[in-house]
């Protein structure tokens, strides 16, 4: 494993030894939460195409109440986990967070009926925020967008955050507003929301 990954704060996060992921840089996640301030405390938080769960922990690191984790690859998944797990006072919040091993574009798939988590508290959950970040090389962004502006855990003040290369742009559609880009470095910010 490596540790070179670190959250705002400092602490070192364990990330792996090959280029299964590429975890959100520390000056995306600091501007991510400059800019949602004081918002994300007591939230909900959806981190889907997590990796090692570096937006996750920044969440729960700055008050997100309940934090739903999404990533198919089953190391990855597994260190998220422990990422997590290894936060201050996680002890008494074990049953708030959730590390689910499946593919983001099966589990966001809309059903009025669908269990989102194992977990009773998790299960009927409609988040605050939802950040989504795939694969660069991979354009999953408008279908994913289209599912999950479709299913029932989002409200109507949900803020959808979508990180993704330079080159790509992700419109306004009839689900969702852009409501704020932001560029960094090699990475774009679109900040959505529900019409």
């Amino acid at each position: 494993m490596k540790s070179n990954l670190r959250l705002i704060g400092g602490r070192k996060l364990e990330s792996p030894n090959t280029n299964e992921s590429r975890p959100t840089t520390l000056m995306v996640r600091e501007a991510i939460f400059n800019i949602l301030k004081n918002t994300v405390e007591n939230s909900n938080w959806l981190d889907l195409f997590s990796g090692t769960g570096s937006i996750s922990c920044e969440a729960y690191n700055h008050g997100a109440k309940k934090i739903i984790a999404v990533e198919k690859n089953k190391n990855l998944s597994k260190i998220c986990l422990k990422n997590l797990y290894s936060l201050q006072n996680m002890d008494n919040r074990k049953n708030d967070i959730e590390v689910i091993c499946k593919d983001v574009l099966i589990w966001t798939k809309p059903s009025a009926s669908k269990n989102y988590s194992t977990k009773n508290n998790l299960n009927k959950i409609k988040f605050d925020f939802i950040y989504l970040d795939p694969p660069y090389r991979a354009d999953y962004h408008e279908l994913v967008l289209n599912q999950i502006f479709n299913c029932n855990f989002i409200r109507k003040d949900t803020i959808v955050i979508c990180e993704h290369s330079l080159d790509l742009e992700i419109k306004k559609n009839i689900l969702w507003e852009i409501y704020d880009v932001r560029t960094y470095g090699q990475s774009k910010l679109t900040f959505l929301i529900h019409i």
